[in-house]
């Protein structure tokens, strides 16, 4: 019988093992389960842990050092700051564990950098297929980028990295590529700084009320690549599922 591998999870400021028994038993209590992608810090992850403590929230991210900090804090008693619903895995999306998979309402991307970021913006299948990986059917993929990296001066690490733009998802064949990946494109537009909140005040509060950064937001379905949704449910309004749910703030 091949045993399932225990997932290596932060526990303050050490790597421990998450088993598989404790994992099921967290996702049974949950109500819904938000998987944020390349969590950095994990602090965003951290505050919809505490403002929602009957979700699971899962930071997911190969860094772990960064965010050791953030499982320091989630550590302490409810009372004193600390959110027992946070799990912080220590992996790389391309890699993600098996015990990970299908487990996701709900899966963030928010400013992604490196791999991630590449994967994201060149459709690369292991990023996309690691995202999809761990999103139950029908549950939404946010994704958010800020478009600043792509103006003067221009990190060395992406400045062979195309511009995402609403226009280059379509023009370079990326919403195909989500597409036989398992995610049908719902809605991609560009949304300056005035309006983050209302697409996700988590955006906002990363960025700071100072900000003046204009976010690309990409919006896309999890669905069996041979049966996508139907038109009128990828066209749905943000802030929605494709069931016409109103979505929580992520």
């Amino acid at each position: 019988m091949t045993r399932t591998a225990a997932l290596k999870v932060l526990a303050g400021k050490k790597l421990t093992d998450l088993a598989p028994t404790e994992l099921a038993g967290a996702l049974a209590a949950a109500e819904r389960v938000l998987v944020d992608v390349g969590t950095g810090d994990a602090r965003t992850a951290y505050r919809q842990a505490v403002a929602h403590p009957e979700w699971l929230v899962i930071g997911v991210d190969p860094a772990w050092q960064r965010m050791t900090e953030t499982a320091v804090r989630a550590a302490r008693k409810p009372a004193k700051g600390g959110a027992p619903n946070l799990v912080l895995v220590s992996s790389a999306i391309e890699t993600v564990p098996a015990a990970l998979h299908g487990v996701a309402d709900e899966v963030t991307v928010l400013m992604p950098w490196g791999k991630l970021l590449r994967g994201v913006v060149l459709g690369e299948t292991d990023v996309l297929s690691g995202l999809r990986a761990v999103a139950k059917p029908g549950a939404p993929l946010e994704i958010s980028i800020g478009t600043s990296i792509w103006r003067d001066p221009i990190p060395l690490e992406i400045r062979d990295l195309p511009e995402l733009t609403p226009e280059a998802v379509a023009s370079t064949g990326l919403a195909d590529r989500l597409a036989a990946l398992g995610w049908q494109l719902a809605d991609v537009r560009l949304v300056p700084h005035t309006e983050l909140d209302t697409i996700s005040s988590s955006w906002a509060r990363r960025l700071g009320s100072g900000a003046t950064e204009t976010v690309l937001h990409l919006r896309a379905i999890a669905v069996d690549p041979r049966d996508p949704v139907r038109p009128q449910d990828a066209a749905a309004e943000p802030g929605q599922d494709a069931a016409g749910e109103p979505q929580r703030d992520v």
